[in-house]
């Protein structure tokens, strides 16, 4: 498994998908922090729940307000970061050792999860210091303690984030082509982004949606003490679903026929 690890690590740091996903985490806080500096001198003023991000302080919720753009870019790096194996043949090499399928799957799970890591601590590191520079520390409304906060806000939208990045494996290794795999990630991204909003207006589905954490991530203002109530909730959905994702994406690998 170590062994693994260490040559998708390597794989990695010389792809240049990986540089370019970096690259756009990096530049996409300080546009935004530049763009909201230019909304702020002609007259428009930010808010908090609307703008999401307002000041270095509720730079904590960069995921947030970028939740979609963060799961579109992820899910690309990780159609081709497994379809590329299968479309290669680079897969039958590994497998032709010895290695199990398990841990073979394991260990892209693992490393598209560390990459995520790696790009939204960039992007949240990079959100709160543009944001202090321009708009000053500043507070949260509410939030007394906000260090506790900020850890526990952090680690929520990260799992929710993780949630996604094991459904995005699950279906790299179903499809077994990038091109095909991108369209499903967009997809199901796109369905279960944007369909809670319609569903949530109905009682007989609103329930439903928040099984989704979609939900969660679009639809709840992180920084309000209602919204923060409900972590434990969003962790346990996310939890579920990374569990449920992997059982089915290891089973289904399992039986696939690697030609």
């Amino acid at each position: 498994m170590l062994n693994l690890l260490t040559a998708e690590r390597i794989k990695i740091i010389r792809s240049k998908k990986f540089w370019i996903v970096l690259g756009i985490l990096t530049i996409l806080p300080i546009m935004q922090a530049v763009n909201s500096q230019i909304t702020v001198n002609h007259g428009k003023e930010l808010v908090q729940v609307i703008d999401t991000v307002i000041n270095g302080a509720t730079g904590i919720l960069m995921i947030e307000k970028n939740g979609l753009t963060v799961l579109l870019i992820i899910s690309a790096f990780i159609c081709f970061f497994i379809g590329e194996e299968f479309q290669n043949g680079t897969i039958r090499n590994v497998l032709s050792l010895g290695r199990s399928r398990i841990h073979y799957y394991l260990s892209k799970f693992l490393m598209a999860a560390l990459v995520s890591l790696f790009g939204v601590i960039v992007l949240t590191a990079l959100g709160m210091i543009s944001f202090t520079v321009v708009f000053g520390f500043g507070e949260v409304a509410e939030i007394n303690h906000y260090f506790v906060f900020a850890i526990k806000s952090f680690i929520t939208l990260y799992i929710l984030i993780l949630a996604n990045v094991s459904v995005y494996v699950m279906i790299g290794f179903l499809t077994k082509n990038s091109g095909i795999s991108l369209i499903w990630c967009f997809l199901y991204t796109i369905a279960t982004g944007f369909l809670p909003d319609i569903f949530q207006q109905t009682s007989h589905f609103k329930q439903v949606t928040e099984w989704f954490t979609e939900t969660f991530l679009f639809y709840s203002d992180f920084a309000n003490p209602s919204h923060i109530a409900k972590y434990p909730e969003m962790v346990l959905v996310s939890l579920l679903t990374i569990v449920v994702s992997s059982t089915l994406g290891i089973l289904c690998f399992n039986r696939t026929d690697i030609k």
